[in-house]
């Protein structure tokens, strides 16, 4: 009798287990999500807005513009077991993925293959380009305005949203997650501004020329006018050209990058007489950076520190 309960019961346990692999999530459900994304600063609202489950990686280092953009070699393994690609929309960004997953082993290229892309870049707002002092063109790919919509705080918002949106998609029970992130995010996010805009208010006659990329997007918050000279974007005339170009210009401040040449850093100094300043424009290259709001308190503080003298 003993037995007969004995095996009843290994039974009941039994049919239990079975329901609960059927009942249990995936382990991609159960996991993190891994999310690509093209932008270091995008990538760090990304992880603000998938919080626990999410692992948010840069793919992309410098100026996304250049022809020679490729996924970096630490990404590289990442990008094949990435669940998802957040990006700009920009197609530079995805001609550099796919020539990437071209050199990866077949199974990793056909596992890439399943994986989701969201373009954060819906509803933000650009300037329009070239925004240049030079004689320049647009090309094709740039039709719908200027790349780095992300330099301007008040996309961030929007970004953030977009996000939100296609991690829900991937993980529908956690979309309410998802949307509680972005907004704490966006509210948070909004305070700064308000904060950033008073500080600059009183920059407003600082004119400014940026040798790198996308920082007249920051203007559209108000504060200093900037400047930029490309023959076409992305491409930087020579450094004596381009500090002759500043120098009839009559700015007060020149902001380079770490990326920047450091010829151009010279010409500068030596040919203008504005105050050149480096500033970072992406969180990667800015020490102690935590999230995408301490790319903008940097760049405000330095601002702040040059008027002063």
């Amino acid at each position: 009798m003993r037995d007969t309960r004995t095996r009843i019961r290994a039974i009941i346990f039994g049919a239990a287990a079975v329901m609960l692999v059927c009942l249990s999530p995936s382990a991609a459900e159960r996991g993190k999500i891994r999310v690509a994304v093209t932008e270091p600063d995008i990538a760090s609202i990304v992880q603000a807005v998938g919080g626990s489950q999410v692992e948010a990686f840069p793919l992309f280092k410098g100026c996304i513009l250049r022809k020679d953009l490729a996924v970096e070699p630490a990404a590289k393994g990442k990008l094949a077991s990435a669940d998802a690609v957040v990006w700009t929309g920009f197609l530079n960004e995805s001609a550099a993925i796919d020539a990437c997953v071209a050199t990866l082993p077949a199974q990793s290229a056909s596992a890439f293959g399943k994986a989701s892309w969201i373009d954060v870049s819906r509803d933000a707002s650009r300037v329009n380009v070239p925004a240049s002092t030079c004689t320049g063109y647009v090309d094709a790919s740039f039709m719908s305005g200027d790349p780095f919509f992300w330099l301007n705080p008040m996309n961030g918002a929007v970004i953030a949203r977009n996000a939100a949106e296609g991690l829900g998609d991937l993980r529908p029970a956690s979309r309410a997650y998802f949307l509680a992130n972005a907004d704490a995010f966006s509210r948070s996010l909004q305070k700064d501004i308000v904060r950033w805009k008073k500080e600059l208010a009183a920059l407003g006659a600082m004119r400014i020329f940026s040798a790198q990329c996308g920082w007249q997007n920051f203007s559209q918050i108000g504060g200093p006018t900037f400047a930029a000279c490309r023959t076409k974007p992305g491409v930087l005339p020579t450094p004596k050209r381009l500090a002759d170009e500043v120098k009839s210009l009559g700015v007060q401040v020149v902001i380079v990058d770490p990326n920047t040449p450091p010829a151009y850093g010279r010409a500068f100094r030596t040919i203008t007489k504005a105050r050149v300043v480096e500033v970072p424009s992406s969180v990667e290259d800015l020490q102690g950076a935590k999230n995408y709001g301490a790319l903008f308190d940097h760049l405000v503080g330095v601002l702040k520190s040059v008027s002063k003298g």
